[in-house]
Order: structure tokens, then sequence, then C-alpha cells
């Protein structure tokens, strides 16, 4: 059966809930469903690691190109999830299965609130991930390409648990993105800029903006985003390699605390069942949590008259 063919049929189970009834090949990935913060409906596939390693999977998710989807990633989604990672690459709003009259109209025109509503898919992506079994929420890192590149640094800027993100032709103001100013608010994480010769003056002005920024040109090649792969020899190489060094090994010192707050709390508090699932973020160690601007709380948890000030 034709690979095309037998893709459609995935997607069809998946919609009806009866993917259970077809085998999968260990490297075909899962297509999904699932809602974005904001309640949008979002395709995705997910690659779950093909053995649970002790302590769980460190996860990534993967960002398109403009008018491109998820199925752009195939070359280098397979390496990351042979290299023990669960991976999930999703169609944006207004691209692939997960565009709508509207908002493909909306792409097409490059609508800046449109990409800037962009940033609901990606917290659905998360929270959708982080429900997975054997993953590790502690190790958590991006891939963007071109405008997705931007998404993950804005959503990196927000979200400190995120350890790592890599950019394949980063830009400045795609789609009125400011990666520039979203750069110098990540802190205590590296970043990754991979750019061909003709492209290059953009990763390094975010370079420009923190010392965390890595920078690697390919100057024999010329070739935007996603397109690297297939022309940019061992592209998907220095990806992996980048991802496995920044996210670390498997800790027993998770701490963990809210996206919206400036603390983190240890295992044994009680504000874990208090903080939204939607809100939850883990770090691998106090001392990750502390180098990206939390600082210890000074409250075990709520007390018995629930007079604790909140998480």
């Amino acid at each position: 059966m034709a690979p095309s063919i037998t893709r459609r049929i995935v997607v069809a189970l998946a919609a009806l809930g009866l993917l259970g009834a077809l085998p999968l090949a260990a490297d075909e990935p899962r297509p999904l469903w699932f809602k974005a913060a904001d309640g949008m409906r979002i395709a995705g596939d997910y690659f779950p690691p093909a053995q649970t390693p002790r302590g769980g999977a460190p996860i990534v998710i993967l960002l398109h190109m403009y008018r491109s989807d998820r199925t752009a990633w195939v070359p280098l989604v397979r390496p990351l999830n042979a290299a023990g990672f669960a991976v999930l690459s999703i169609d944006l709003r207004g691209h692939g299965e997960s565009a709508t009259t509207e908002t493909r109209e909306a792409v097409v025109n490059r609508d800046r609130a449109t990409f800037r509503d962009m940033q609901n898919d990606l917290r659905g992506a998360y929270d959708w991930l982080v429900e997975q079994p054997g993953i590790d929420r502690a190790r958590f890192a991006l891939v963007g390409a071109s405008v997705g590149g931007s998404l993950a640094l804005q959503y990196a800027a927000k979200d400190r648990s995120v350890d790592a993100v890599v950019c394949l032709s980063p830009g400045l103001d795609y789609m009125g993105l400011d990666s520039a100013g979203d750069v110098r608010q990540i802190t205590g994480r590296r970043l990754l800029m991979l750019a061909t010769e003709d492209e290059r003056d953009a990763p390094y002005t975010l370079q420009a903006q923190s010392e965390d920024v890595q920078v690697h040109i390919f100057t024999e090649h010329t070739a935007h985003g996603t397109e690297m792969f297939g022309v940019v020899p061992d592209v998907e190489k220095k990806i992996v390699e980048f991802l496995k060094a920044e996210v670390g090994e498997p800790t027993t010192t998770t701490v963990y605390g809210s996206i919206e707050r400036n603390v983190y709390h240890e295992h044994d508090s009680g504000w874990l069942k208090q903080i939204s699932p939607t809100n939850l973020r883990y770090y691998s160690s106090p001392a990750e949590a502390e180098a990206r601007g939390l600082r210890a709380s000074k409250s075990k948890g709520p007390s018995k008259r629930g007079r604790s000030r909140g998480p």
C-alpha cells in the first residue's frame, strides 16, 4: 500500500478514535488532534520514544515554516526519536490539516494577529504532550523553522521551563514577531541559530542580544528553514547533538512552579495540587530554576485554613 494512502487511513482512524485497531510500525507517526489554549482544533503527529528510558524521555515540539506543515519535519523527527526524544510536530493554525477557510485566508494575508494567536497552538501542544506516558516533563525543547523559530523564541521568553531552542533560518521581525526582544528575555538557556550564508545577518544580530546564543552558518549551501534537510549535510545530526546536550540527563532533584509566577517549589510542598495543569511547569533542579530567574518559595503550601498565599 502506498505511504500516502496508509497515512490517510491512519488519520481517519485517529479522528474516529480507532487508532488502536491499526498496528503501527515503530517509526510511524501517531496522528492526533488537540485543542489550542483558545479552543481551536489543531492537528499533529506524535512520535513516542522507541523505548522509555529510565526517568522518562525528554520532549520536543517542532514548529514549521510559513505556508508549510508538519510533514516538513520528517527528516529530523526520526533522528530525534531514535535519540530518545518524545517528538510532537504540529500544523499551526491556518496550515495543513489545522487550517479552516478563515485561518487559511488570514495566513495567506499575513495577518499578524493570527500569528500572535499561534502561541495558543503551542500552549495546547505542550498541555497534550506532557500528559503522555513515559516522558520527562523537566526536559523540554523547541525547534522552529523561519517564523516557527520566531514562535519558539516568543514562547520560551514566557515559559522558563524550555531548556533549549533551535531556530532554522531565524528572522528578526517575521510577521511582526520581535525575536531580538524575545531573545533578550530568555535567560539560563542556550539557543542555536542555523542558517545558510545568504541569511547570516539575522542569526548574528540575535547573537548580539545574548551570550547564550550560538550561531552556525553553512557557507557552502543556500536553503531556507526545513529546506536545509537533504541539502545541508549533517544538519539533523547537529540539531540532535545540541538538544541532547542541553536537555541533559534525568535527575532526582526536580522542582516545579507556575508559568505565571517567579517562584519554584520542592516536591514535598503542598502547592503541587494547587497549580492548574495548564500552568504547571517542571525544572530539573533548584539551580536550573534559579538560573532562569525563579526563587525558592518560602511557603510549604496552603495551610489547613487556606490562608497561605497562592503559588
